[in-house]
């Protein structure tokens, strides 16, 4: 199409799609790249951003103060403000603006208004059918909002092939409802991950990598190690990532005596340093729990797009809309949500006559995913 300035807003805590966007417009050396963000509840502050780039350099950027101690709704005006603001600031009309969100989505509808934008994407991260919030009154809230966004961007933009059939499914909205829709998955960037073959690799090696909460079902494979050591002395688990569910993990460590076998990495930062990580090891891990997981059925989680593309094979439970697929491609293994089923999985990839063949094609299938041919192929 030739676009020549953008706009992407959204809300952060930590780097999702919307970065990498950033990144491949700036590559493309687009005229004006605008990145406004807004800290999320989860973050150590609720500041909002504004990053302005020009010709792939950045030019200005500019936060507002901090409302952390604020009421959440006075958070909310302040984003909108901050938004509005920041567009007449730079005095320029967007081509394009990508919202991440439905409030997002909501500020990139008002600024079309305002003909400071020519036209709207909602790229939806996830779709939450019910309890996204702990209160009736915010996921009433939250639906309008996601819902007048749905109706009303230029495109619709989806992670996965599920979220319209949910949306459609639980609230109604069918799919001409969109003015145009997309499936824009998660992608990654292939060609800067160094991989490792079988032989290179960290032998009896497991990675995890995410956002530690009950539902991530880190605790499945703690329960499992005892009986796992028992036929591999030597097995090592790394855990990639922080979150509210950590401390009770390592309880569980502790309880279980297997200390010696369980290492916390923490929060990686840098991409290529995560990405190195989890490349070196032998096999990675995403045991979603199905009951506690209300995002991941519908959405695209990059977390195992993050396996395959470092060349590692994957056990996952039958949770995301493409576990099925990656089973079928040989470089991944669904596994039940039980210690028996890890055990036995595990002991499989582990091997080094599957796991090159798995890792293998766990390379030639993260092809597809690559962020270069899903952007390219918005032809912006």
């Amino acid at each position: 199409m030739g676009y020549r300035n953008f706009l992407i807003i959204s809300h952060k805590f930590l780097p999702q799609p919307d970065d990498d966007l950033i990144l491949y417009l700036n590559k493309q050396r687009k005229e004006n790249v605008v990145h406004i963000t807004h800290s999320f509840s989860d973050c150590l502050d609720r500041v909002s951003r504004c990053k302005w780039y020009k010709n792939g350099d950045l030019y200005r950027e500019w936060k507002s103060k901090d409302y952390i101690k604020y009421p959440e709704v006075l958070i909310y005006i302040k984003e909108f403000f901050f938004t509005i603001n920041s567009v007449f600031k730079i005095k320029i009309k967007f081509d394009f603006c990508v919202c991440m969100d439905g409030m997002c989505t909501f500020f990139g509808i008002f600024l079309r208004s305002l003909k400071k934008v020519k036209k709207v994407s909602y790229w939806a991260m996830d779709f939450v059918p019910e309890n996204r919030f702990g209160s009736g009154i915010k996921n009433f809230i939250y639906h309008k909002i996601n819902t007048f966004g749905y109706k009303n961007a230029d495109e619709m933009w989806d992670l996965s092939p599920r979220m319209a059939d949910a949306r459609e499914e639980f609230l109604g909205i069918k799919k001409d409802s969109y003015r145009k829709h997309k499936v824009v998955p998660y992608g990654m960037w292939v060609d800067r991950i160094k991989r490792y073959s079988y032989e290179e690799c960290e032998k009896n090696t497991l990675v995890f990598m995410g956002h530690l909460l009950e539902k991530q079902g880190v605790q499945l494979v703690l329960d499992a190690i005892p009986e796992i050591v028992k036929k591999i002395p030597n097995f090592k688990f790394k855990i990639i990532g922080t979150g509210g569910y950590e401390d009770t993990l390592r309880e569980k460590v502790k309880e279980l005596n297997i200390e010696k076998y369980v290492y916390f990495l923490g929060k990686i930062e840098k991409n290529e340093d995560l990405e190195n990580e989890i490349a070196k090891s032998c096999v990675a891990i995403a045991p979603y729990i199905e009951e506690l997981d209300t995002w991941t059925k519908y959405a695209d989680p990059g977390k195992v797009k993050t396996y395959l593309a470092c060349g590692v094979p994957v056990l996952l439970t039958d949770v995301p809309w493409n576990a099925r697929e990656i089973a079928e491609n040989r470089c991944g293994r669904v596994i039940r949500e039980d210690k028996e089923s890890v055990v036995e999985e595990l002991l499989k990839l582990l091997r080094k006559k599957e796991g090159q063949e798995f890792r293998n094609n766990a390379l030639k299938f993260s092809e597809n995913f690559s962020f270069i041919k899903i952007f390219d192929s918005l032809e912006m």
